[in-house]
Order: C-alpha cells, then sequence, then structure tokens
C-alpha cells in the first residue's frame, strides 16, 4: 500500500501546477473542474431534443450510469476515507474544496458515467467521445489544480465502467 501512496504522491506532484503556472491554463483548468458537469448536463438535454428515439435510450442509459456510480463513489468515500492531497499539505491548491474524502472523484465519476454508455452506439459515439474528452479533462484539471490524487480519477474510471456493464446488463 504504501508502494502505490508513493506512486500517487509523486505523478500527484509531477501534474499539479505551481506558481509558475501560466494564469491562462490555471483559468481552463478551474472551468473544466467546476463547470463540466453542468456543461454536460445541458449538452444531454439538446442530445435528447435533437436525436432519434433510440439514441434516447442510450441517453437514459448514460444518465443511469453516472447517477448510479455517483451513488457508489458516495458509499466508497463513505466507507474509506482517503485525505485530499492540500490535508497533507502535498503540492499546491488552487481552487477552494472542503476537507472530505477525495476517493473516488464524484466529478470524474459522473461524467465517466455520462461518456461510457455513449461510447457503445454508433449514434452517440460522437458525444461519447466529446464526453470522454471532458472527463479527461476535467480529471486532470481537479488534479493539476490540486484538489485530488491521480488514483481518485482511475478509482471514478473503474466505478464508471463498472457501473455501466451493470446498467447494460
Amino acid at each position: 500500500m504504501q508502494r502505490i501512496e508513493g506512486w500517487n504522491a509523486a505523478v500527484f506532484l509531477a501534474i499539479n501546477a505551481d506558481a509558475t503556472s501560466p494564469p491562462l491554463l490555471l483559468s481552463v483548468a478551474r472551468l473544466l473542474a467546476e463547470t463540466a458537469p453542468l456543461i454536460v448536463a445541458v449538452a444531454l438535454v439538446v442530445l435528447w431534443v435533437r436525436k432519434k428515439r433510440l439514441s434516447r435510450f442510450y441517453l437514459l442509459d448514460a444518465t443511469l450510469t453516472a447517477l448510479v456510480g455517483l451513488i457508489v463513489a458516495q458509499v466508497i468515500a463513505h466507507l474509506w476515507y482517503h485525505p485530499r492531497p492540500f490535508e497533507l499539505g502535498l503540492g499546491h491548491q488552487f481552487m477552494p474544496h472542503a476537507p472530505e474524502a477525495s476517493f473516488p472523484s464524484d466529478h470524474a465519476t459522473l461524467l465517466f458515467g455520462v461518456a461510457i454508455p455513449l461510447l457503445f452506439a454508433t449514434s452517440t459515439r460522437a458525444a461519447g467521445l466529446i464526453f470522454a474528452g471532458i472527463a479527461v479533462g476535467t480529471a486532470w484539471a481537479r488534479v493539476f489544480l490540486g484538489v485530488h490524487f491521480p488514483l481518485d480519477m482511475v478509482g471514478s474510471l473503474v466505478v464508471a465502467s463498472t457501473t455501466a456493464l451493470v446498467v447494460f446488463t
């Protein structure tokens, strides 16, 4: 376990912003870290209106996967507390956040949960790729800004992927 924590901290420090980070990059990271779930929610509504009936089933699967994944993430965080980097005095924090369990990331779980089911269908694959890009960007941003560890994001991807498999079966 010590080895994994060491790797997690080392990768965090390699990604985490510092005082020399460009202000524009910090602004883009804040935008992704804070607004991505809202952007994806609005995009899902737009897709619902624009897509045909069959595609709407995939949109429902994506929504269900995201919500169930979020519940699973909350249960994991409640059962196993892992501190955030700033609680350990590690790196630099560029976004305010409550000192609550970091593993897995709610934001990343929600976003990966939307993206993964949409990747399975041809009619929604383009949207799934865009949402996956937003999810990866948000995962990077939350580490870059100092509120999550990299393994929080890996855990989110695993939770969302597992939840998608359960929803599809």
